[in-house]
């Protein structure tokens, strides 16, 4: 099969969502079938300039303009990144504009299936991102609504962002969910990182990796840290990771006398180490999907906590004790985390359990048969769809020309 995979997510953004679709494209390789990967990355030649005088265009518009500036920019970039004398069997785009673009840009001739990465609506998060309310808001949330009614063939990661999704999708729609999957072995045999260790110095530690942004909560990982320190002293909470919030996040850390107990590592190219070096994980973003680094954590055999938001309880539906409830304070969880690591045996029971989870129900291999038999589901679907609507077109006969009189 030849498959185009597209994304608006540039290829080394610290996403989940680029490990997924690169990971995905390498197991599909391995599997005998051609991979083509488009991003806006892969736009080069003089049309770079002409999408940079459209995106400085939409800014002229004011807060929507803004907004939707990127987002041209990236529809663009991959519609003229795609070669469409290629003979693609299929499409899979990684969010619904790029899936838009790979359409036109291929004509329609082929189905296109989009994965639902985002959280609960697609321009919910530029809104959240650019401080969007009222008209522009609206405009913005139009937009995304739009592009997800184009989408035909939609894979969930979760079956909630399925459920919330299917409401927009074109009639008839085709969807599922395939949860997210990861590569069990390499996980697993990964080392623990020295520097980590040495730093800990034998506390325990304390691991959370994101963005360093709102929707993440790395503030309230600063609160819980102020609490925990009246409950104990042999801990450090690591936070992995870059973004906007981090100058905030070091300001609140010296405000709060905090140097001792939290360290910021910056980007880590490897999460597994740094995994494998803690103690617990602790995810606390208060909108998620299918977040892969806690597959990533349970697949080091590192426990995991986390806020019941989204499609997180369908990540832990194994171990419920797991979950922390979303209103719960920063005293709450300190509590928490403190009775987990005072007690070696109900580590061990978290640890055990969440690895028969994973190994069980997100294996990267099991991830990728079951978007192949998907993307066959598509094609039958599509071929069919394309057939009805061959037939029921009306026959073309020739027309008699009344201005002409017959002549005998």
């Amino acid at each position: 099969m030849n498959i185009l995979l597209v994304s608006f997510m540039q290829p080394d953004a610290p996403s989940g969502v680029r490990v997924h679709y690169l990971q995905l494209a390498d197991l599909l390789r391995q599997q005998g079938h051609r991979v083509d990967v488009v991003t806006p990355a892969s736009l080069g030649g003089w049309r770079r300039y002409a999408v940079a005088a459209v995106r400085h265009g939409f800014y002229r518009l004011g807060a929507t303009g803004r907004a939707l500036a990127m987002e041209a920019d990236n529809f663009l970039r991959v519609l003229w990144s795609i070669d469409a004398h290629q003979p693609y069997d299929l499409v899979h785009a990684h969010d619904a504009g790029s899936g838009v673009a790979a359409r036109r840009a291929l004509g329609g001739r082929v189905p296109v299936v989009v994965t639902g990465h985002f959280n609960d609506h697609p321009g919910e998060e530029l809104v959240l991102q650019y401080g969007l309310t009222g008209r522009p808001a609206a405009q913005v949330l139009r937009w995304h609504t739009y592009l997800l009614a184009q989408t035909r063939y939609f894979l969930g990661v979760s079956e909630y962002v399925r459920r919330r999704t299917a409401l927009w999708l074109a009639p008839q729609a085709l969807h599922t969910v395939i949860h997210n999957g990861i590569d069990l072995t390499a996980f697993a045999q990964a080392p623990a990182d020295a520097a980590l260790l040495r730093l800990a110095r034998g506390r325990q530690v304390l691991l959370n990796i994101g963005h360093l942004e709102p929707r993440k909560n790395q503030r309230f990982l600063l609160r819980v840290a102020r609490a925990l320190r009246t409950l104990r002293q042999d801990f450090l909470i690591a936070l992995a990771g870059y973004g906007p919030d981090e100058a905030l996040l070091r300001q609140q850390i010296a405000a709060n006398h905090l140097e001792d107990v939290v360290l910021l590592l910056g980007q880590c190219e490897q999460v597994a180490p740094v995994l494998r070096a803690s103690t617990l994980y602790v995810h606390v973003a208060t909108r998620e999907n299918c977040p892969l680094v806690l597959l990533e954590a349970m697949a080091c055999r590192v426990p995991a906590l986390a806020f019941a938001v989204g499609g997180v309880p369908e990540v832990l539906a194994a171990t419920p004790e797991a979950l922390l409830p979303p209103d719960a304070t920063a005293e709450a969880v300190a509590e928490r985390l403190h009775a987990l690591l005072s007690s070696a045996p109900d580590q061990e029971a978290l640890r055990q359990r969440q690895a028969a989870a994973v190994a069980a129900h997100f294996d990267v291999r099991r991830m990728t048969q079951a978007t192949l038999g998907f993307y066959h589901e598509a094609l039958r679907h599509f071929q069919a769809a394309s057939s009805r609507a061959a037939t029921s077109r009306p026959l073309a006969f020739p027309v008699p020309d009344q201005s002409k009189s017959l002549t005998t």
